[in-house]
C-alpha cells in the first residue's frame, strides 16, 4: 500500500457567505449566499436544474455580470461551474480570496471593500521604460509627418470616392441591362420539306436574292417532273403539227403556181380560177384546204395545251422556289442549324443572317427618366476587351417607350446606342453579339464643363 499526502485546495473546498445573483434563462433571479470557486448549492425548488445562467456579483452598488455554464456534481442540488474562462475565473477568485482574507465583506446583500490602506501605483513611465519605448522608433517629428500624410491620403481616398460617386450621379444617366446586339435575322422554313442543298457555310458573305438553302418535297418534285415531261411531249407534238401545216401550205403554194402557169394565156379565166382558189372554195382543191385547216387547228390546240402546262409549271416552280431560303439583304451567314437531307417543319429556324449594318447597343431606362435622355446625347460605353477595360464614345440613336422582355419585364424606355466613329466591320470585331456593356449618358452641362476644363488645361 502506498500512502500519498496531497495538499488541500481551500479555493475549491471552503464556501464563503456573500451574496451572488443568478439570473435564469426564463428571467427569474435567485440569490446565492454560500458559494466557492467550485460551485454552489442551488437555492431554487425546481426539479430541473439549470444548465446556463448569468452570474452577477453586487460590488459596492455595481453589478459585475457574466454568463456561466453549470453542471450537476452528483451531490444533491450542488452545481459546479463548467468551463469558466480565464477572466471569469480570475474575477470570481478576486472576490473569493478577498472575502476569505478579510479585505471584503458582505454588507446588506452587497459585497464591500474594507478601508485598507494600499500603496499608490505610479501611472507614469520610468526613465528606463521611456528609453526602452523609444528604442528602434523613428523620431517623433518624422512619425508626426508620416501620420499626417497617412491621414491626408485616407481623406483624399474618401473624398475622391464620395465625390466621384456624387458627380457621377449628377452628371450622368445610367442605362441599365445594356448589351451589344447584332442585326441578326433568323430565316425559317416556309413549309414542311427536306433540305435538298446547302449552298453556303458559316462566315460566307451573301447578297440579296442569293439562294442559301434549297428545300423541297417529294410530292412537289414529282408534280414538277410530270409537268415538265408533258411539256416536252407537247413541244415535240407541236413541232410535228407545225411541220405538217407547213407541208400542206407548201403544197397549196405549188398548186396555185401550177394554176397560174396553166392559165397564164387566159387572163379572165385565170382570174376566176384564182379567185375560187384563194377563197378556198375551189372544188378541185377542197381536200387540200381541209387538210391545211386541220393541221392549223392541231397547232392551235397543242399551243393552248402547252400554254396551260407552262402556267402550271410556273406555278409549281414558284411554289418549289418559295420553299428555298433566300437572302433578303446583303449580309454574313452566322449560323446554320440544319443538315443536308434533313427534314424541316414549317417555321423551323434554318439559318441566321447578320446584316452589314454596324452593331449597336440597347439598354433599359425607367420611364421616370424619359425627360433625361434624347437622341444625339453622348454616351460613354464601358466594355471589357481582350486588353482590359475600355471606354468607347457613342451616342443615343433612338428612344422608344415599351416593354422588351430581353432587357426588363417592366415598362420603360428602350434606348438604342450607336457607334458613329466605328465602321460596320470594326464594330463586328470589337463588339461581340450579346456582350454586356455599361452605358452612361452624359448630361449637356457635364459635356460643356468637360470642354471648358479641356480648353483651360490646354491653355
Amino acid at each position: 500500500m502506498q500512502i500519498r499526502h496531497e495538499r488541500p485546495m481551500p479555493d475549491l473546498a471552503f464556501e464563503v457567505r456573500a451574496p451572488l445573483g443568478l439570473q435564469l434563462s426564463n428571467g427569474d433571479v435567485l440569490t446565492i449566499n454560500n458559494w466557492s470557486l467550485q460551485g454552489f448549492e442551488y437555492p431554487g425548488s425546481e426539479d430541473v436544474l439549470p444548465e446556463r445562467a448569468t452570474l452577477s456579483i453586487p460590488f459596492q452598488g455595481v453589478d459585475l455580470r457574466f454568463p456561466v455554464r453549470l453542471k450537476p456534481s452528483g451531490q444533491g442540488r450542488f452545481l459546479t461551474f463548467d468551463s469558466l474562462t480565464g477572466r471569469q475565473r480570475e474575477t470570481l477568485a478576486v472576490f473569493y480570496r478577498s472575502i476569505l482574507s478579510g479585505k471584503m465583506a458582505s454588507t446588506e446583500e452587497v459585497i464591500t471593500s474594507l478601508d485598507t490602506p494600499v500603496d499608490l501605483v505610479p501611472m507614469e513611465e520610468t526613465e528606463e521604460e521611456e528609453a526602452a519605448g523609444r528604442t528602434g522608433k523613428a523620431p517623433r517629428s518624422v512619425r508626426a509627418v508620416l501620420s499626417v500624410a497617412i491621414y491626408l491620403m485616407l481623406a483624399g481616398v474618401v473624398f475622391w470616392t464620395l465625390g466621384s460617386g456624387i458627380y457621377g450621379a449628377l452628371a450622368t444617366v445610367g442605362i441599365q441591362n445594356a448589351r451589344v446586339e447584332a442585326p441578326l435575322t433568323v430565316l425559317a422554313a416556309a413549309q414542311n420539306g427536306y433540305v435538298q442543298d446547302i449552298a453556303v457555310v458559316e462566315g460566307d458573305q451573301v447578297f440579296a436574292g442569293d439562294v442559301l438553302v434549297r428545300i423541297a418535297t417529294p410530292e412537289g418534285e414529282a408534280a414538277l417532273a410530270e409537268v415538265r415531261g408533258r411539256i416536252a411531249q407537247l413541244e415535240e407534238r407541236l413541232d410535228q403539227a407545225r411541220r405538217r401545216a407547213s407541208d400542206v401550205s407548201s403544197r397549196i403554194d405549188e398548186a396555185r403556181a401550177r394554176l397560174v402557169a396553166r392559165w397564164a394565156n387566159e387572163p379572165d379565166r385565170l382570174h376566176v380560177i384564182l379567185e375560187a382558189f384563194d377563197g378556198r372554195w375551189s372544188a378541185n382543191h377542197l381536200d387540200l384546204f381541209n387538210a391545211h385547216d386541220a393541221a392549223l387547228r392541231e397547232v392551235d390546240n397543242v399551243e393552248d395545251e402547252l400554254r396551260r402546262l407552262r402556267r402550271e409549271r410556273g406555278r409549281l416552280r414558284d411554289a418549289h422556289d418559295a420553299m428555298h431560303i433566300v437572302a433578303h439583304e446583303d449580309g454574313i451567314v452566322r449560323e446554320l442549324t440544319v443538315l443536308d437531307g434533313q427534314f424541316v417543319g414549317r417555321a423551323t429556324p434554318v439559318l441566321t443572317l447578320e446584316g452589314l449594318a454596324a452593331r449597336q447597343a440597347r439598354g433599359w431606362l425607367d420611364q421616370s427618366m424619359a425627360a433625361s435622355v434624347h437622341v444625339g446625347m453622348p454616351v460613354d460605353v464601358t466594355v471589357n476587351s481582350g486588353s482590359g477595360r475600355a471606354v468607347l464614345v457613342a451616342e443615343i440613336m433612338d428612344v422608344q417607350a415599351g416593354i422588351d422582355p430581353a432587357l426588363s419585364p417592366d415598362f420603360g424606355m428602350i434606348v438604342t446606342i450607336g457607334f458613329p466613329d466605328m465602321t460596320a466591320e470594326e464594330s463586328r470585331i470589337a463588339l461581340p453579339h450579346l456582350m454586356p456593356v455599361m452605358l452612361e449618358a452624359r448630361r449637356p452641362w457635364a459635356v460643356d464643363a468637360a470642354g471648358v476644363f479641356v480648353a483651360f488645361a490646354g491653355d
